[in-house]
């Protein structure tokens, strides 16, 4: 379930993105030194084969985001023209206004006790 969760908030690329830099790091280490290395690593002009695939797999999901949230408000807005929407009568128990018609009989416990099991 966790896995899930995670895969639909897209942290899959930001495993796969940390797997990249853990390995261009190590790759360029032995041919630069440590200070190169971190310098193209993480400055975002020298990306690795595996960056560009993290890169587009981000940007194809942002954009199925941004197109499931557009539709989603469309449909909020539209909806239908000609139903009305009409609230339940609201009851007053005391002090508390409830919007539902047998609120007076589930606010109070019933009068009497149920039978105890022997």
């Amino acid at each position: 379930m966790i896995g899930l969760v995670g895969i639909s908030l897209g942290f899959q690329w930001t495993l796969l993105q940390s797997v990249a830099w853990t390995v261009m790091l190590l790759d360029r280490s032995a041919e630069m030194g440590w200070v190169q290395a971190m310098e193209t690593t993480f400055d975002g002009h020298h990306p690795c084969a595996l960056c560009k695939v993290v890169r587009k797999g981000r940007d194809t999901q942002q954009q199925q985001q941004t197109v499931v949230l557009s539709l989603a408000k469309t449909d909020m807005v539209a909806g239908d023209v000609g139903s009305e929407v009409t609230a339940p009568p609201a009851v007053c128990i005391g002090h508390i206004i409830a919007r539902d018609e047998h609120a007076a009989f589930k606010a109070f416990p019933p009068p009497w006790q149920p039978p105890r099991q022997a």
